[in-house]
């Protein structure tokens, strides 16, 4: 594209804006939360071959459901072995630690995209449970936190 097309196309995008199209593409809402992403909760000193600083995201990454009568969160946690996981709960935390090894130790990594090491993520829960009304379950690389809503109804306070 040449430089004059290129002039041509804003002209036209600005008449057709008021003046004001580089400045609405920019101040859009999707952007804002783009620009706003969350750094990563826990420490990934790998930075590959290259030495460089990357972004990444929380490690490991979760989903929660809620219900009615049930709250499922997914924790996804890829090459992790049950014996390397710890989870621990404090009213509504949910605290998951645990350590991710190499698959292959005796080979020099290259380039990586995954997290390796130590990692522990807090997760806050939408209601305070006990540890005695969890269950979890680790499957496929899932492990999969539950547990039923105890749904209390008020008493009836008389007025006098």
């Amino acid at each position: 594209m040449d430089i004059d097309k290129l002039k041509q196309w804003m002209d036209i995008a600005k008449n057709m804006h008021g003046g004001e199209f580089w400045n609405n593409i920019f101040d859009q809402e999707f952007a804002k939360q783009f620009m706003n992403e969350q750094p990563i909760m826990s420490s990934n000193n790998n930075n590959g071959a290259t030495g460089r600083e990357e972004k990444t995201r929380a490690f490991p990454i979760i989903d929660i459901f809620e219900g009615e009568q049930e709250v499922v969160v997914l924790i996804e946690l890829p090459g992790v072995l049950k014996e390397n996981l710890e989870l621990g709960l404090n009213g509504n935390s949910l605290t998951i630690k645990g350590k991710v090894n190499p698959l292959h130790p005796q080979l020099t990594m290259s380039y990586s995209e995954r997290f390796y090491g130590e990692f522990q993520r807090q997760i806050t829960l939408p209601d305070t449970v006990s540890p005695q009304q969890l269950n979890a379950k680790f499957w496929n690389g899932l492990l999969i936190v539950s547990y039923q809503r105890t749904i209390e109804k008020g008493e009836i306070i008389p007025i006098e």
